[in-house]
């Protein structure tokens, strides 16, 4: 058996072989972006295991595939593994943690019960200002502990293009929760990349009104709007430390499928 390095397509990283057979492979894509930098990224399908072969190998593979990614200055390895099985476990051995959770649920058949806290309903572009009271309390909620994104919250004139656009999407649904004129919450989905998923990009609520029920009425409206547009399944993502949010949305029902794990390799001086 021996490791050498592989390339598919403009991914580079290792391979184990033996007599011709791949017994397990790492590859990434290098990439910079603000928030990581320069990075490499490992998908779903750049990465394996052969049946019966140690655990450990996998840790020699990603060894001999990140020696030139670390040399070339791409510090943060980012990882896609399925949630079942094995993967997770061992791609925490040689350092990495867990940073992000991919999740779907079933869309509703089911009318969701009325909620007499607030009213809910579609939201439309004149509902813009309406809106931009709420969605930036994600950002403001990410930047505090424990998730400490590290990344800059966006006033509310940076946000007004993003959901303009959104508003004027005849694809997306968007539901605005308000009382008395004021609003208290929104969640909204899109199609996704396959047939018959719908993607929830955003959801939340007014801190106030965190824990009063209305979190869940939104959600239950929006699952069964799903359903009426035709959608088998609304699957969404959240970071690991968000409490709140890895709380609430396995309490609606949404199942992991795939998790985000990340290194970040200290440079040497």
């Amino acid at each position: 058996m021996e490791i050498v390095p592989l390339t598919e397509g403009e991914k580079s990283g290792a391979e184990a072989v033996r007599a011709g057979v791949r017994l397990a492979h790492v590859v990434g894509a290098l990439g910079e972006a603000p928030s990581r930098g320069r990075h490499v990224w490992v998908g779903l399908a750049d990465h394996s295991l052969a049946a019966g072969e140690a655990p450990d190998l996998l840790a020699d593979v990603y060894a001999a595939a990140g020696a030139p990614w670390v040399a070339d200055g791409y510090h943060p390895h980012v990882v896609e593994v399925p949630a079942a099985g094995p993967l997770p476990e061992l791609f925490f051995a040689p350092g990495f943690g867990r940073e992000q959770v991919h999740a779907s649920a079933p869309a509703r058949p089911e009318a969701p019960a009325m909620t007499e806290s607030a009213t809910i309903r579609q939201a439309d572009p004149g509902d813009i200002e309406l809106l931009l009271d709420i969605v930036g309390a994600i950002g403001e909620h990410q930047a505090g502990p424990p998730v400490w994104s590290g990344l800059p919250v966006p006033g509310r004139e940076e946000l007004r293009d993003d959901w303009v656009e959104l508003l004027e999407d005849e694809t997306a649904v968007i539901l605005l929760a308000e009382r008395g004129g004021d609003s208290l919450g929104y969640a909204a989905i899109h199609p996704g990349e396959r047939a018959g998923v719908a993607h929830l990009p955003v959801a939340g609520t007014r801190p106030d009104v965190r824990g009063s029920g209305l979190g869940v009425a939104l959600v239950e409206h929006v699952l069964h709007r799903a359903h009426l547009a035709g959608y088998e399944t609304v699957e969404l993502d959240w970071r690991s430390t968000n409490l709140l949010a890895s709380r609430f949305w396995p309490g609606r029902g949404f199942r992991p499928t795939h998790l985000r794990l990340r290194r970040d390799i200290q440079p040497t001086a």
